[in-house]
Protein backbone atom coordinates (compact mmCIF):
# COMPACT_ATOMS: atom_id res chain seq x y z
CA UNK A 1 0.00 0.00 0.00
CA UNK A 2 1.45 3.34 -0.95
CA UNK A 3 2.19 5.72 2.12
CA UNK A 4 0.24 9.04 1.37
CA UNK A 5 1.89 12.58 2.20
CA UNK A 6 1.26 13.96 5.91
CA UNK A 7 -0.90 16.55 4.64
CA UNK A 8 -3.30 13.90 2.63
CA UNK A 9 -3.25 11.70 5.73
CA UNK A 10 -7.13 11.40 7.61
CA UNK A 11 -7.67 11.39 10.92
CA UNK A 12 -8.25 7.81 13.19
CA UNK A 13 -11.51 7.29 15.67
CA UNK A 14 -7.99 6.96 18.11
CA UNK A 15 -6.20 10.34 16.93
CA UNK A 16 -9.57 12.04 18.06
CA UNK A 17 -8.77 10.50 21.49
CA UNK A 18 -5.25 11.61 21.86
CA UNK A 19 -6.49 15.03 20.68
CA UNK A 20 -8.94 15.37 23.07
CA UNK A 21 -6.62 14.04 26.23
CA UNK A 22 -3.97 16.21 25.05
CA UNK A 23 -6.48 19.10 25.39
CA UNK A 24 -7.42 17.51 28.90
CA UNK A 25 -3.92 17.32 29.66
CA UNK A 26 -3.19 21.08 29.64
CA UNK A 27 -6.29 22.15 31.35
CA UNK A 28 -5.58 19.59 34.06
CA UNK A 29 -2.17 21.15 34.39
CA UNK A 30 -3.28 25.20 34.46
CA UNK A 31 -5.79 24.09 36.79
CA UNK A 32 -2.68 22.87 39.57
CA UNK A 33 -0.83 25.12 38.59
CA UNK A 34 -2.61 28.74 38.97
CA UNK A 35 -3.19 28.78 42.40
CA UNK A 36 0.19 28.10 43.23
CA UNK A 37 1.77 30.61 40.92
CA UNK A 38 -0.73 33.15 42.62
CA UNK A 39 0.36 32.22 45.74
CA UNK A 40 3.95 31.99 45.20
CA UNK A 41 3.67 35.66 43.20
CA UNK A 42 1.85 36.77 46.48
CA UNK A 43 4.00 35.10 49.28
CA UNK A 44 7.23 36.13 47.41
CA UNK A 45 6.45 39.34 47.50
CA UNK A 46 5.58 39.60 51.42
CA UNK A 47 8.30 37.77 52.71
CA UNK A 48 11.00 40.14 50.71
CA UNK A 49 9.42 42.82 51.81
CA UNK A 50 7.75 44.30 48.68
CA UNK A 51 4.31 44.26 49.34
CA UNK A 52 3.53 47.46 48.77
CA UNK A 53 3.84 46.77 44.99
CA UNK A 54 0.61 44.94 45.27
CA UNK A 55 -0.78 48.48 46.06
CA UNK A 56 -0.14 49.51 42.39
CA UNK A 57 -2.83 47.39 41.56
CA UNK A 58 -2.93 47.65 37.03
CA UNK A 59 0.69 47.33 37.08
CA UNK A 60 0.24 43.83 39.74
CA UNK A 61 -2.35 42.98 37.56
CA UNK A 62 0.00 43.29 34.32
CA UNK A 63 2.96 41.64 35.91
CA UNK A 64 0.85 38.90 37.57
CA UNK A 65 -0.77 38.07 34.29
CA UNK A 66 3.17 37.58 32.87
CA UNK A 67 4.20 35.72 35.64
CA UNK A 68 0.87 33.46 35.33
CA UNK A 69 1.83 33.44 31.51
CA UNK A 70 5.32 31.85 31.80
CA UNK A 71 4.65 29.77 34.97
CA UNK A 72 1.20 28.07 34.25
CA UNK A 73 -0.10 28.65 30.61
CA UNK A 74 3.53 27.85 28.89
CA UNK A 75 4.29 25.05 30.78
CA UNK A 76 0.92 23.39 30.58
CA UNK A 77 0.63 23.78 26.87
CA UNK A 78 3.92 22.13 26.41
CA UNK A 79 3.08 19.11 27.70
CA UNK A 80 -0.03 18.98 26.66
CA UNK A 81 1.58 19.86 23.01
CA UNK A 82 3.96 17.08 24.00
CA UNK A 83 1.23 14.50 24.39
CA UNK A 84 -0.63 15.25 21.58
CA UNK A 85 2.19 15.61 19.05
CA UNK A 86 3.63 12.42 20.11
CA UNK A 87 0.61 10.64 19.60
CA UNK A 88 -0.90 12.36 16.46
CA UNK A 89 1.59 13.52 13.86
CA UNK A 90 -0.92 14.52 11.04
CA UNK A 91 -2.19 17.98 9.80
CA UNK A 92 0.08 19.73 13.28
CA UNK A 93 -1.25 23.24 12.52
CA UNK A 94 -4.87 22.09 12.57
CA UNK A 95 -4.13 19.26 15.12
CA UNK A 96 -2.53 21.41 17.78
CA UNK A 97 -5.60 24.24 18.04
CA UNK A 98 -7.77 22.13 18.98
CA UNK A 99 -6.61 20.82 22.75
CA UNK A 100 -5.95 24.81 23.02
CA UNK A 101 -10.00 25.14 22.41
CA UNK A 102 -10.91 22.49 24.53
CA UNK A 103 -8.43 23.55 27.56
CA UNK A 104 -9.44 27.20 27.06
CA UNK A 105 -13.01 26.09 27.13
CA UNK A 106 -12.85 24.11 30.12
CA UNK A 107 -11.02 27.09 31.87
CA UNK A 108 -13.67 29.17 30.69
CA UNK A 109 -16.42 26.89 32.12
CA UNK A 110 -14.63 26.15 35.30
CA UNK A 111 -14.44 30.23 35.80
CA UNK A 112 -17.69 31.07 35.20
CA UNK A 113 -19.83 28.01 36.43
CA UNK A 114 -17.80 26.99 39.71
CA UNK A 115 -15.97 30.06 40.68
CA UNK A 116 -19.09 32.29 39.50
CA UNK A 117 -17.00 34.86 38.28
CA UNK A 118 -18.92 37.60 36.39
CA UNK A 119 -17.88 38.74 32.77
CA UNK A 120 -15.52 41.34 32.38
CA UNK A 121 -13.45 42.82 30.41
CA UNK A 122 -10.10 41.92 32.62
CA UNK A 123 -11.69 38.42 32.69
CA UNK A 124 -12.02 37.81 29.00
CA UNK A 125 -8.57 39.20 28.87
CA UNK A 126 -7.55 36.69 31.56
CA UNK A 127 -9.01 34.02 28.86
CA UNK A 128 -7.04 35.63 25.71
CA UNK A 129 -4.26 35.00 27.36
CA UNK A 130 -5.01 31.33 28.58
CA UNK A 131 -5.56 30.90 25.16
CA UNK A 132 -2.53 32.42 23.86
CA UNK A 133 -0.11 30.83 26.40
CA UNK A 134 -1.14 27.69 26.09
CA UNK A 135 -1.36 27.76 22.06
CA UNK A 136 1.87 28.69 21.87
CA UNK A 137 2.72 25.67 24.81
CA UNK A 138 1.29 23.72 22.44
CA UNK A 139 2.83 24.21 19.10
CA UNK A 140 6.18 24.39 20.97
CA UNK A 141 5.66 20.74 22.45
CA UNK A 142 4.19 20.08 19.19
CA UNK A 143 6.60 20.27 16.84
CA UNK A 144 9.21 19.76 19.69
CA UNK A 145 8.40 15.93 19.88
CA UNK A 146 8.59 15.84 16.08
CA UNK A 147 11.23 18.17 15.00
CA UNK A 148 13.27 15.23 13.30
CA UNK A 149 10.43 14.10 11.30
CA UNK A 150 9.36 17.09 9.90
CA UNK A 151 12.54 18.55 8.98
CA UNK A 152 14.76 15.35 7.66
CA UNK A 153 17.90 16.22 6.02
CA UNK A 154 17.76 14.77 2.66
CA UNK A 155 21.06 13.71 0.38
CA UNK A 156 20.80 15.02 -3.21
CA UNK A 157 22.46 12.20 -5.54
CA UNK A 158 25.77 12.73 -7.20
CA UNK A 159 26.47 14.68 -3.95
CA UNK A 160 29.22 14.06 -1.59
CA UNK A 161 29.58 15.46 2.06
CA UNK A 162 32.97 15.35 3.90
CA UNK A 163 32.75 15.13 7.51
CA UNK A 164 36.17 16.23 8.78
CA UNK A 165 37.35 16.26 12.91
CA UNK A 166 40.78 17.46 14.51
CA UNK A 167 42.46 14.34 16.00
CA UNK A 168 43.60 14.86 19.42
CA UNK A 169 47.11 14.86 20.73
Amino acid sequence: MKKSAPDEESYERMDFVHILLGGTIAFGITVLLIDIAQNLLQQTLVEQGMAGTMFYVDNFQFARGFFILGLVYLPSGFVGGIYTGYNVTIKLKITLLIPTIISTLGFFLLATLLANYAITLQFLGLIVLQFVGTLIGLYLGGYAINWNLLHEKKETPGKLTLNVSKKSK
